[in-house]
């Protein structure tokens, strides 16, 4: 066992820690020590530290009512915004577990896991304060190429923003993408070298393919009855995902005759389930991973959506891992050269449809084909076995 403790932070939600985390945290055997601090309750392993966030003065403003008011202030007062009040909270905790780790002989490692990318600043604090600890940034998403995440940092701010993100990429010891596009944007757009960017995948791991039912029986789609979509996530997340444009794509087809039905997984848009009366979307809310994996069972098609922007063309969805193992085709409307259009491609998992086009009338297209028995997917099983973290754990491990 090597003598190091491995420290990743994460800003949980409130759904919890997401799958990426949750893998690497079995890397714990490997290491003396391994401990998960997060911000959020959801707390799923002993080696955990659930660090609350700074006090906010502003909470005063949410208690009188003066909510809007409370959000502009924050706004403008925390840089970059108020998850800073958790880094803050995790330097004062960590500054002095590392002084003690140090001088007790142990190597030290620290996994800042963005978004939320305000932990660059934490990561920049300690490496600072202790150089021979090795810092690794999992850019799970990238920060200012991305303008989802750019945008809800006042303009003011934006060149500060570019500035500490320049830093974070030079200074830390090694800088992880989720795929390749990712990683040759920061090799290319931010001149980061290539040895100290490394690419690996979101992974599924062995648990997930019985849960899956991934051993049982090949897709074969239902005669007779709708067909049936279902999305995992939050639909409604545009630029990025333009869910009213899927919403439009659906009532499209149901006019051409297609009997279509999306079943949603996730937030509901903003205006609630009303806005989508008659449209053919079943909102179905957040459920279990259990229950999730026996609705996917009871599907036709899994589908993913990303604008066409360029920085869709670097994201890698979360749960594409979970709808390689599904047995199910994957509907991707995504960039036509992207990083989900490439790994659909490769594992012949499913069908992409060019974000640039236009939606209803693919669909439809497909669909018809679809509904004439058109013969099932070959699937590339090797190179779904690429995805396994039996495999990925092994990169993990050779830059920790």
């Amino acid at each position: 066992m090597a003598r190091k403790i491995v420290y990743v932070v994460s800003s949980s939600t409130a759904y919890g820690i997401n799958e990426r985390v949750k893998n690497l945290l079995l890397l714990r055997e490997q290491f003396e020590k391994m401990v998960l601090i997060c911000s959020g309750d959801n707390v799923f392993t002993d080696e955990a530290w659930e660090v609350k966030h700074s006090t906010n003065p502003t909470g005063v403003l949410r208690k009188l009512g003066f909510f809007s008011l409370k959000k502009l202030v924050d706004r403008w007062l925390y840089f970059p915004s108020t998850h800073i009040l958790f880094v803050n909270a995790v330097y004062k905790r960590l500054r002095k577990q590392i002084r003690a780790d140090v001088q007790g002989g142990i190597d030290v490692c620290l996994i800042t896991c963005f978004p939320s990318h305000d932990l660059c600043l934490l990561g920049m604090k300690l490496k600072d304060k202790y150089p021979a600890m090795r810092w690794i940034c999992d850019w799970q998403d990238l920060w200012s190429y991305d303008t989802y995440y750019l945008h809800r940092v006042p303009r003011l701010y934006q060149n500060r923003v570019r500035q500490i993100e320049k830093q974070a990429l030079t200074t830390c010891d090694m800088n992880v993408t989720t795929n390749p596009f990712a990683k040759q944007v920061l090799e290319q757009s931010y001149q980061v070298s290539a040895e100290r960017v490394r690419s690996i995948y979101h992974p599924f791991n062995d648990e997930d393919i019985a849960d899956s039912g991934q051993e049982g029986t090949p897709y074969t789609r239902e005669p007779g009855k709708p067909v049936r979509i279902v999305f995992l996530g939050n639909l409604f997340k545009p630029p990025k995902v333009p869910g009213d444009k899927v919403v439009e794509a659906i009532h499209y087809l149901r006019g051409r005759g297609i009997d279509v039905e999306l079943h949603l997984f996730g937030k509901p848009p903003v205006g609630g389930s009303d806005k989508l009366a008659g449209s053919g979307v079943v909102l179905r809310g957040y459920l279990g991973s259990a229950e999730i994996n026996s609705n996917i069972q009871q599907c036709d098609f899994l589908l993913l959506v990303l604008a066409d922007l360029p920085n869709c063309r670097t994201i890698m969805h979360a749960k594409l891992p979970q709808y390689l193992l599904a047995k199910r085709p994957i509907i991707a409307i995504v960039p036509e050269v992207s990083a989900v259009a490439e790994i659909v491609k490769e594992t012949r998992s499913g069908y992409v449809i060019p974000a640039g086009k236009n939606w209803g009338a693919a669909l439809y297209r497909l669909f018809s084909d679809q509904l004439a028995d058109t013969p099932p997917l070959e699937r590339n099983q090797e190179a779904i076995e690429r995805f396994s973290w039996h495999n990925l754990a092994k990169q993990w491990l050779e830059i920790i």
